[in-house]
């Protein structure tokens, strides 16, 4: 960073430039010696599987939809003025009846919903 006071004040000229620091060696706790000791750390953020429970409720959720389609019925979602519409279909598109959410999380559950 520099400024220069001319561009300023025309009768005061002087120029300000911070002091470049000194440069560092090598072991003084600088980036690449943070990088070396990091080296040997290993962070596993996304597990290599969802845990248990996770896996039990997508079990669950794929019983419940393949029991629909064993009866010939399918859910569709798609958005509608910004609020999403659940629809109950026949497994060739047609639209038997809208579903309000609260029925379809039950659907989810696999209870038999009518």
């Amino acid at each position: 960073m520099s400024f220069d006071l001319s561009a300023i004040n025309s009768i005061r000229t002087g120029h300000i430039a911070p002091e470049r620091p000194a440069a560092r060696g090598a072991g003084d706790g600088g980036f690449a010696d943070a990088l070396k000791m990091q080296a040997d750390v290993h962070v596993d953020a996304i597990p290599a599987s969802p845990p248990k429970e996770v896996m039990d409720e997508v079990l669950a959720a794929q019983r419940a939809i393949e029991d629909m389609h064993a009866r010939g019925r399918t859910l569709h979602f798609e958005m509608d003025a910004g609020r999403v519409k659940i629809l109950l279909q026949d497994l060739d598109g047609n639209v038997l009846r809208q579903v309000p959410g609260s029925q379809a999380l039950e659907i989810s559950t696999g209870r038999v919903v009518e």
